[in-house]
């Protein structure tokens, strides 16, 4: 299974390598995708290693309450990406957000994104690679080096040669297996534990806590008012309305409704994530699991409680979900580099230069990531590390993002200190010890303060270059 897997899609990239002649080919598809395509993609993107192993070993630790982070840290904010954002994106005409914000503020505002988003970028693809190892290990037995060269290699054989089209095309095809391998392990867990009834009454006993689907205000990690504040208002928007890995998607579509309408479809089959990823966690969890760390919680429950085959089967969905984010990532960090960073540095870009600059950094990146992954497991916890990493920015980029796309007076000099000023801010009161719920919050008010005081006080944009940038309520309204 797991063989003739990883041949499909290694199959699936060469065949789409046909179609890539230019960089808009390799990196936006050539605009020709459709909305079902994109829309499972997009949850192929979103349910990487941080959500797929990470949640689950969350789920593990927490319980139900870490389904915040796929209802309340996600649909909202996806009907008002598709609704709001993504017809802006779309208008504008622009292969990124560093691109978008770029020409909303300034150049400066552009590489400083750009940056941000890359070594971000960079980070999350490490992940992915220790992740897709750790699961190899615990499975098969593999060393984490083994597994982070195998997966490396075999990302790098479909998605450099077929760009975005291949990487959404897998997508839609991993996603599906993930969807199908959920179902089988939530009727083969309630079974081994006797039913439903019986799975939550010893859940229960064992852990009344782990039904909650809130945590008490001063919990350390997932605090309630944390939750609301900090995810539901700052994390989740800003995710999914600023996402580069997620929008590139939407920015690939054969139309603006089929953009739109890909999110709408995504956000639909958000509400049944969390059967894939939080359900595994808490049967680990009932089942009293002997695993060194809750990461371990997935592959614990695939290699003992699914039966030969079944298990291969959910093995394959696992190393789906692990691909799709590395080779989201790879195409998606590639492409800041060589438009957004190159483009302002040296102000110089051609076509073909771009497609074969695009591919080499594709294969320096993964590089990147596979010698770097084996040190993540000194950072503790997957899940936790990627949402410490998310609110040192998040918050400012927030800012930047609503009050640049939904009105006119902010200025592009607001813009580039605000960013300048937030995200060491963030950083500070990361280290201070506040919660990345509530640094994500604070950093996010300090820059729509900062954003609307200094716009008062520097030159705007003339109206006549806003208007492919910002939403026409009066339109709208109309």
């Amino acid at each position: 299974m797991i063989l003739g897997y990883l041949c499909l899609i290694v199959f699936v990239g060469f065949r789409f390598s046909r179609g890539v002649k230019t960089a808009r080919d390799f990196f936006l598809a050539g605009r020709s995708l459709p909305w079902w395509v994109i829309g499972l993609s997009i949850i192929g993107t979103n349910i990487d290693s941080n959500n797929y192993v990470g949640a689950s070993g969350n789920a593990y630790a927490t319980g139900l309450a870490q389904a915040n982070f796929e209802w309340i840290g996600a649909i909202p904010a996806m009907i008002i990406a598709s609704l709001i954002f993504i017809p802006i994106y779309w208008k504008a005409g622009v292969y990124s957000i560093p691109e978008y914000l770029g020409r909303r503020y300034n150049q400066s505002v552009r590489l400083l994104v750009a940056l941000i988003f890359t070594l971000s970028g960079i980070f999350v693809l490490s992940i992915a690679m220790y992740a897709l190892a750790i699961t190899l290990e615990t499975y098969l037995g593999w060393p984490v080096v083994v597994g982070v060269l195998v997966s490396g290699l075999v990302v790098a054989a479909y998605s450099i040669s077929g760009g975005l089209s291949a990487v959404t095309f897998t997508d839609a095809l991993q996603v599906s297996i993930m969807f199908c391998c959920a179902i089988v392990v939530a009727y083969l867990g309630f079974m081994e534990m006797g039913g439903i009834s019986e799975f939550l009454n010893r859940l229960e006993a064992k852990s009344p806590t782990h039904l909650n689907p809130y945590l008490p205000a001063n919990h350390p990690d997932f605090p309630w008012t944390g939750v609301i504040l900090g995810l539901g208002i700052v994390l989740s928007p800003a995710y999914w309305i600023g996402s580069q890995a997620i929008l590139q998607r939407t920015l690939a579509a054969k139309s603006q409704w089929d953009a739109s309408a890909s999110m709408m479809f995504a956000a639909m089959a958000k509400t049944f994530v969390p059967l894939l990823i939080i359900f595994p966690g808490i049967l680990a969890f009932v089942m009293e699991a002997q695993i060194e760390n809750p990461d371990m919680a997935l592959p614990w429950v695939i290699k003992n409680v699914l039966p030969v085959g079944v298990s291969g089967l959910m093995f394959v969905a696992i190393i789906a979900a692990l691909q799709s984010t590395i080779d989201s990532g790879v195409n998606t960090t590639a492409l800041m580099i060589t438009r957004d960073i190159r483009q302002v540095l040296l102000k110089q870009s051609d076509d073909k230069d771009d497609l074969k600059l695009g591919r080499a950094l594709s294969i320096c990146i993964l590089a990147i990531a596979m010698l770097a992954a084996p040190f993540i497991e000194h950072l503790g916890g997957i899940y936790i590390a990627v949402q410490n990493m998310l609110s040192l920015f998040q918050g400012p980029m927030l800012a930047l993002l609503c009050l640049g796309a939904l009105t006119k007076f902010v200025t592009p000099q607001a813009g580039l200190w605000t960013l300048i000023t937030g995200v060491p801010l963030s950083g500070i009161l990361l280290f201070s010890g506040i919660n990345m719920l509530f640094v994500a919050f604070i950093s996010f008010c300090y820059a729509l303060v900062c954003l609307t005081t200094l716009s008062y006080w520097t030159k705007p944009l003339p109206l006549d270059e806003l208007h492919q940038l910002t939403y026409n309520w009066k339109k709208e309204q109309t």
